[in-house]
Order: C-alpha cells, then sequence, then structure tokens
C-alpha cells in the first residue's frame, strides 16, 4: 500500500510540474510576442557587414525539432540563405560579406547555389572573403574550396591546411558480410545500373556500376575543376596539376597562389569591419534577413518541400536525423496550394534519393492534377533527386537541376534478407501455418517459391513500365528515349539536361526566375513565397516541448501502473505474415 501511494505522489508531482512548465512557456510566449509589437526594438545599423558560418551542412529546410531549437536556436534552410543573399546584394546598408567555411560543409549542388549567390553579390561591386582555419584538417577540402573559390579574397589560417586532392566516389559492397550472417539477399531489379542493388548482392563491383561511378566522378571533376579554374583566374592544366599536387600547408597555398592571405578569424573580421565605418557591426545574415520588412502584396507562389526518403503516410523527422518524406503529408500540401485561390504557381523543391513507388506515385498524382487546374509546377531538384525523388518531379512544367545534383535513377528494386541460416546458426527454429500459395512470399525465414518469384518480377516489370511511360509522358520524349537514359542511372544534373531529363541547370534562385516566367511576370518582380504546409511557430513548438515532456510522464505513469498489474494494458503481439 505504501508503495501505491509513493507511486501517486509522484505522479501528481509530475502533473504539478507540467503545468509549472506550460505556466513558464505561457510567459515566455507572451513576452516574445510584446517584444515583436514593440515599435523600439532593434533595427539594423546604416553601415553593416553580414556574416554567415557555412562550416556545417544547410538543411532544406529549416528544423523543427523543438528540443533542437531550444538548444542551438533556429536552423536556417538553403533557401533562406540564397534569398537574405541576394536581398543583401541589392541594400545599400550592406558594406560586404564574411563567411567561414570548413572542408566540407554542404553538399555538392548546394555548393554550387551558394557559389552562384556569392557572385550575383559581388556583381554589386561589394566584397565578398571567405575564411577558413583548415579546409580539410587531414582530410578532403575539395567543397569547401570550391565554394570559397566564388570569394573575391580567401583568407587561410597559418597553420591550416588545403586538403585539393580531387573526388572519390565509393560504394559498399556488403555480399561477404551477409553471407558471414548467414543472410542471403533474395530479389531482383529493373535496370542493370540500379546500383543499390550491388550492395547486397555483389562482392565486387560489376562492370555497369564501375561504369556508372566513373561517369558521375568525372562530370563532378569537370565541374570543380571549371569553378576552380574560373574562381582562381586559373588555366585548366594548371588547376589538374594543383589538384594532382595537394594537399596543401598553409604557406604552401599561399604561394602558389590557392589563396590570398594566412590571416586568423578574428584578424579577419576586425579588418571587414572597418568597411562598415568605424561604429558598423558585424550582423549575421540570418538575423539581418529577420528584420527586413516583407514586401508589398505580391502575386503568391506556393512553396513545397521534398525532403527525404519517401514513405506511404505522414513526413516526420527521422531518429538518425534529417526528414523522411511521407507521400501524403506531400500530396495534401501540394492538394492545398492547387485549392488556394491566391495560389499563381507551385515552386517544389526536391531532395531525396527515393523510396516507396506507391507513396510517389501518391505525390506525382498532384503535381499532374496542378498543371490540369493551370498553375504550373516548377521543380528545383537539391542534391539528390532521383529514383522515386525524380518520380515526383517528372510530370512538372518545368524542371530546374543544379549541373552537380544527382537524379535519374530510372529503374526498380525490391526484395527481401533471407535469415534462415542465420537462425539455424542460432539455435532459433520457426514454425508456420499457411493459407495461401503465397502467404509466404514476404516471410524472412525462407526464400521465394517459384510462384512468388514470378509475382514478384511481374511487379517489378509493371513498376518499371509504369516510371518508363511517366517520364516519356512528363518530358515529351520518346519512350525509347527514356528507356536509353533509365536502366537505374544516375546523372549528374548536367548530363540530365543533355538526355531530356531536365530543362534548366541552376538553383533555387533560378527555378524562382523560372516561375516568374511561367506566369507571366517581369524578371525580378516582387513575389511571395507561401509555404505549404505553413511553418510551425515558436509557440506551437513549445507547446509540442511541453507535450513532450507530458507523454514521457504518461509513459513513466503507464509503467508504474503495469507493474503493479502486469499484462492488463498490453498483451504480447501476434505477428500475421
Amino acid at each position: 500500500m505504501r508503495g501505491l501511494w509513493r507511486i501517486l505522489g509522484r505522479i501528481l508531482v509530475g502533473i504539478l510540474a507540467m503545468i509549472g512548465a506550460l505556466a513558464l512557456l505561457a510567459v515566455i510566449g507572451i513576452a516574445a510576442f510584446a517584444w515583436l509589437l514593440l515599435p523600439g526594438r532593434p533595427g539594423l545599423p546604416e553601415r553593416m557587414v553580414l556574416t554567415l558560418d557555412l562550416r556545417e551542412g544547410l538543411e532544406e529546410v529549416g528544423g523543427s525539432d523543438p528540443l533542437a531549437t531550444l538548444a542551438i536556436g533556429w536552423q536556417p534552410s538553403l533557401a533562406d540563405v540564397v534569398l537574405a543573399l541576394d536581398q543583401a546584394g541589392a541594400d545599400e546598408r550592406v558594406a560586404g560579406l564574411l563567411v567561414r567555411l570548413d572542408g566540407q560543409g554542404p553538399g555538392f549542388a548546394q555548393l554550387q547555389e551558394l557559389r552562384d549567390a556569392v557572385q550575383r553579390f559581388r556583381a554589386q561591386g561589394k566584397p565578398a572573403v571567405a575564411h577558413a582555419d583548415a579546409f580539410g584538417e587531414l582530410g578532403p577540402g575539395n567543397g569547401g574550396y570550391y565554394l570559397a573559390s566564388a570569394f573575391e579574397r580567401i583568407d587561410l589560417q597559418p597553420v591550416g591546411t588545403l586538403g585539393l586532392t580531387g573526388l572519390i566516389l565509393e560504394a559498399p559492397l556488403a555480399r561477404g558480410l551477409l553471407d558471414k550472417l548467414g543472410v542471403l539477399p533474395a530479389g531482383d531489379r529493373r535496370g542493370a545500373y540500379k546500383t543499390i542493388y550491388d550492395t547486397f548482392v555483389e562482392s565486387k563491383m560489376t562492370p555497369a556500376h564501375r561504369e556508372s561511378l566513373q561517369s558521375l566522378v568525372s562530370s563532378l571533376d569537370e565541374q570543380l575543376r571549371q569553378g576552380l579554374g574560373e574562381g582562381r583566374g586559373l588555366e585548366p592544366q594548371a588547376v589538374a596539376e594543383l589538384i594532382d599536387g595537394g594537399p596543401y600547408t598553409a604557406p604552401e597555398a599561399l604561394s602558389l597562389g590557392l589563396v590570398d592571405r594566412l590571416s586568423y578569424w578574428y584578424d579577419t573580421a576586425a579588418e571587414m569591419r572597418e568597411l562598415a565605418g568605424a561604429d558598423g557591426p558585424l550582423i549575421d545574415l540570418l538575423d539581418y534577413a529577420s528584420v527586413l520588412e516583407p514586401s508589398a502584396e505580391a502575386p503568391v507562389v506556393a512553396l513545397v518541400h521534398g525532403i527525404g526518403q519517401i514513405q506511404r503516410g505522414n513526413s516526420e523527422q527521422s531518429a538518425l536525423g534529417g526528414w523522411v518524406m511521407g507521400g501524403d503529408t506531400v500530396a495534401r500540401a501540394l492538394s492545398d496550394a492547387i485549392d488556394d485561390p491566391d495560389v499563381l504557381a507551385i515552386l517544389f523543391r526536391i531532395s531525396s534519393g527515393g523510396g516507396s513507388a506507391v507513396a510517389s506515385d501518391t505525390i506525382g498524382h498532384q503535381v499532374r492534377r496542378a498543371i490540369e487546374q493551370g498553375k504550373p509546377v516548377i521543380v528545383s531538384m537539391g542534391d539528390v533527386a532521383a529514383s522515386g525523388g525524380y518520380w515526383i518531379a517528372m510530370d512538372a512544367s518545368r524542371i530546374v537541376a543544379a549541373p552537380g545534383t544527382l537524379t535519374g535513377s530510372i529503374g526498380v528494386v525490391a526484395g527481401k534478407p533471407v535469415l534462415a541460416q542465420l537462425w539455424q546458426e542460432v539455435g532459433v527454429a520457426w514454425g508456420s501455418a499457411q493459407r495461401g500459395a503465397n502467404a509466404d512470399m514476404w516471410t524472412t525465414t525462407r526464400d521465394y517459391s517459384p510462384r512468388g518469384r514470378a509475382r514478384l518480377e511481374a511487379f517489378l516489370d509493371w513498376t518499371y513500365q509504369s516510371f518508363i511511360e511517366g517520364v516519356a509522358r512528363g518530358r515529351g520524349l520518346p519512350q525509347e528515349d527514356v528507356l536509353a537514359a533509365a536502366e537505374g542511372r544516375v546523372w549528374t544534373g548536367a548530363q540530365a539536361k543533355e538526355r531530356g531529363l531536365v530543362d534548366d541547370l541552376g538553383g533555387f534562385a533560378d527555378a524562382i526566375t523560372v516561375t516568374r516566367q511561367e506566369i507571366g511576370l517581369e524578371p525580378g518582380a516582387p513575389i511571395e513565397l507561401r509555404r505549404f504546409p505553413p511553418p510551425r511557430t515558436l509557440w506551437e513548438q513549445a507547446l509540442d516541448l511541453a507535450f513532450l515532456g507530458l507523454q514521457a510522464r504518461l509513459l513513466s505513469v503507464e509503467t508504474w501502473l503495469e507493474r503493479l498489474s502486469p499484462g492488463v494494458l498490453s498483451t504480447p503481439p501476434i505477428a500475421i505474415r
């Protein structure tokens, strides 16, 4: 009895603590709201230099995890940074730009979008300086240096390094490991270049796999060398020799003209501050963007994101980080944009390596519906828009991809791991009772039966043909041309454009330009980008955080009650396959 009272006391304390937490969040919310309404809240100075830290990758969508937001602050998206740089370039109060870089940072396509944004900023006659303590300390620094080459000046810490070593693409081949574990990969694919299948069934690289990787790395390498040559004023042969000679110490990089000055961050920052005048501050680019006044009423373009592995159901943030794209969530966002009378067009930003064909078709149907309703859909591809990520793009009015985007992969793979040997080795036997000739088709305790294998092959044929027909329809290509570009092969954006799989090369800002064209606006005309679904407010995130705590309390209560009466609230699961 004493134990029961102790448990009830803990529950009461937990409830009171949660009430207190909610009250505190309410006070914080009211204070924040009042601050936003305050007429004298901080504004922008008359002269400033903007700073930006790009040592970490940029998300395609700003994070909505309330715990992460409170711990490390709001995380910007690529679009936030690109749009802010374009605003800053036209702002007379902005005297210059100072960016901290590292060896890697964002993905290759994002690097190209940022390079273009920096070059547009510089085209306004404003200095842009990049600083790094190292471009890859004892590691590759190609990506960070590729971005740095778009800046007017590159400063490197005196004991820093420049890991300019060239590109390498590697692919795991896990068949040997699976054999040791007693796991048999069973399945099939459509497309000889659908190399994700090789990961599980091969122990050495096939000719098709090698050809695909070599083609990709050659295209990316050409883009890297061209960018470095243009940025640093070097001939192609000189760039090739410099890459083959890397990595470099800071003094070597300076003597070879790869960097312009050896300097510590604080010294470079102090020098840049002088551009803003005696009292001019360094302002973070995102703080700058957050206090800009919104544009006057303008035509509305819906902005929809399709980010991460594609699954049926709702989108969510993965437990391992990043997003999972839910077919229902994205389709609903597109549908809402279609039904909104204010929306003239949809800008669909995609960064996904694929996933469920069914979920991809759910999304693709809404893309087609939008166009049927007279609302053009312009796709902007991020680092990757391949397989299912290409499926959801194929019917768009226009597709814009960065030269370094990885796209295509028009193919299908399906299968299962067969664990019979593994179970035998660990001493577990499985019994079963079956009704239906193919009831065991998806069990992992045995391989496909001949009848089950035939159904798998039919499924693969049907899905692959649907993909081919969809690309031909959406891109206006003969099926034989689609088949030549398909076979599961991944292309860079530059290669995909040559094959008619994408329409334009460029980034998010270029996709906005294309969107203006599609709805008959003049170049540079203001538009309102309206996110679908709308971003969660700070107050909603605070409530999420509170309910996370409440959920944890309720789970604790359930655990205590289970100890009092085992088996009442839960029963052992029975698997029906």
